[in-house]
């Protein structure tokens, strides 16, 4: 039997138009992917858990606390579904033209994310203690990054307070860096007392978009700062060695430590028990490099932190 061929110009001609389509294909797919790269939601600190991190992780549909249950009433299940998406995707750092006063934490949309800008005392909060601590982002489409800058309220600030960017003072603001899924940011915590919040953002670098993040933490019952008290040292900025002043109304085991900015422990100037009174302890700063360091002074429960400057 004879078999029935095709012409070799028709089947060339097939088999170009095959190729041509699955190029096609495959670029569409790429284009596909990605929209989708950028359009997914990214990030939220989930270390201390963000305000849209805790309601997620009680359930979008049932909630246990009362401020979740409020902000599911009010604006429904799908914020929390999409735990990772408070972001502007235009800021490219000017996030004060894109986040007013009052919805810092909705990251300056409120139409969806408003339950999570309720002025409230009840926020589900994370204890903490003044000193060295790590901020943690999740990440789940991670980009490369301009930076993360993380934020805590004033010590006068309280939670029955509007959350305004003249209510936060800075902690750290890293450098520029790879994307990662997992991000974890060194601070030292300063000496405060009750409720306040950390306040995080997430610049990218490969896009004018930013990710803002809000959570709450406890530093616990308020402590009596006349009995025990740190002065800033003297000088400051200081090139080589500067003197740290404190103060004992009673008795206590002292400690004072200084760590660098990644929470690293560099010198332990007093592990003592001292009776009340005066002191004065001098901090040698000759084999360290130039930057920012942290005093923190601790007796008993009560912790105090000063920033002390070296500059050659």
């Amino acid at each position: 039997m004879k078999k029935n061929t095709l012409p070799k110009s028709i089947s060339k001609s097939i088999d170009f138009n095959r190729s041509k389509l699955i190029k096609q294909q495959i670029i569409c797919i790429i284009f596909v992917l990605t929209i989708i790269q950028y359009v997914f939601p990214h990030g939220t600190v989930t270390s201390p858990p963000s305000r849209v991190w805790n309601c997620y992780q009680e359930g979008p549909e049932s909630p246990d606390s009362a401020a979740c249950i409020d902000a599911v009433a009010s604006h429904g299940t799908q914020p929390l579904y999409d735990w990772n998406e408070i972001n502007q995707a235009n800021a490219n750092s000017e996030h004060m033209l894109y986040v007013m006063n009052g919805n810092l934490p909705s990251g300056g949309r409120p139409d969806k994310y408003g339950g999570m800008d309720q002025v409230r005392t009840d926020w589900v909060a994370t204890p903490v203690s003044p000193g060295p601590y790590t901020v943690t982002w999740t990440n789940s489409a991670p980009h490369a990054t301009s930076y993360y800058s993380v934020y805590i309220t004033k010590d006068d600030w309280t939670p029955d307070q509007v959350l305004t960017w003249e209510s936060l003072t800075p902690l750290v603001t890293t450098s520029a860096s790879v994307a990662e899924y997992i991000v974890d940011i060194p601070v030292v915590l300063p000496f405060r007392t009750g409720k306040h919040v950390i306040y995080s953002i997430w610049q990218r670098s490969d896009s004018q978009e930013a990710f803002y993040s809000t959570s709450d933490i406890d530093f616990g019952d308020v402590l009596s700062i006349d009995d025990f008290h740190l002065d800033q040292n003297y000088p400051n900025p200081f090139t080589s060695t500067s003197t740290i002043s404190y103060s004992l109304r009673d008795t206590g085991l002292v400690s004072i430590k200084v760590y660098d900015v990644l929470g690293k422990e560099i010198s332990t100037l007093v592990n003592k028990k001292q009776p009340a009174g005066e002191y004065k302890v001098v901090f040698n700063g000759e084999n360290l490099n130039s930057g920012l360091y942290f005093c923190v002074f601790k007796v008993g429960s009560f912790i105090e932190t000063r920033r002390l400057i070296l500059n050659r």
